[in-house]
């Protein structure tokens, strides 16, 4: 274990070194973007090689994938093979790589997912934005969506995890709240009414899994009351005829439910 950490103080050491001095040099001289590449992918393979000698020292593989990907960048500026818009999808690609590897070596590392999907996501909004196919209207329900999706995936894993429907619910309906908002589909009265009939959604999920929980009718038809009363003081009378042609197929969908149980 000594040797191993004498081992990679060394090599970071003599890194440090390295590029202080091609730094210093490149003060006095315009050191060209190649001689930085072949430094790295050079520095790269003389850390995995020492890796290779004492595979316990994983912090060497860490450090010479970190000096390729460095160096992979800096080539594919130069070739122009890489555009503006893709360089940070790449570079948090690069960094959330090693995460995902932990987690494929060993499923219990489950953690490694969490900033893997947190630095992929982020690349990917960035992304878009820059490709101009995801307005700046869309970002904010995006990253909402981005969000809700782990806990989508704890449930599904393990249906006994039914809390983690709350917060993918809560966070998805905002998503789409805030994009409605942005694409002026939502205004006025109709922005209350989107919010109480949201709500009052999931008390009728609850009695409709198990009719013996009618008390959830009481909240969630108090809300949808409510809702409704502000949905039908707006002039939108289409919406109102679809929303009615919803809440009557429900209601039978409910009462079918029942019957069958």
């Amino acid at each position: 274990m000594k040797l191993s950490s004498r081992k990679q103080s060394v090599v970071w050491g003599s890194l440090l070194v390295l590029f202080g001095v091609l730094a210093m040099i490149e003060q006095f001289v315009d050191l060209s973007p190649w001689v930085w590449v072949g430094v790295l992918a050079v520095s790269g393979l003389g850390v995995f090689a020492i890796y290779l000698t004492e595979r316990s020292a994983w912090g060497l593989l860490l450090t010479a994938y970190i000096l390729w990907a460095v160096a992979g960048v800096i080539v594919f500026a130069e070739l122009e093979i890489l555009p503006d818009s893709f360089i940070a999808l790449y570079v948090l690609t690069a960094v959330a790589l090693p995460f995902l590897v932990v987690f494929l070596r060993d499923r219990s590392q489950w953690w490694a997912l969490i900033p893997a999907y947190v630095l992929i996501a982020i690349g990917v909004i960035i992304s878009l934005s820059e490709w101009n196919v995801m307005g700046d209207d869309l970002v904010a329900p995006f990253i909402l969506a981005i969000i809700a999706l782990p806990f989508l995936v704890v449930f599904l894993h393990n249906r006994r995890n039914w809390w983690a429907l709350i917060p993918a619910y809560v966070l998805l309906v905002i998503g789409v709240m805030v994009a409605l908002i942005e694409l002026q589909v939502l205004s006025d009265l109709l922005i209350p009414a989107y919010v109480l009939l949201t709500i009052a959604l999931p008390f009728f999920v609850v009695f409709a899994r198990n009719p013996k929980h009618w008390w959830a009718l009481i909240p969630g038809g108090i809300l949808a009351l409510i809702g409704l009363s502000f949905l039908l003081a707006t002039a939108a009378v289409q919406v109102v005829g679809a929303a009615a042609l919803i809440i009557a197929g429900v209601v039978i969908l409910v009462l079918q439910l029942v019957r069958k149980k």
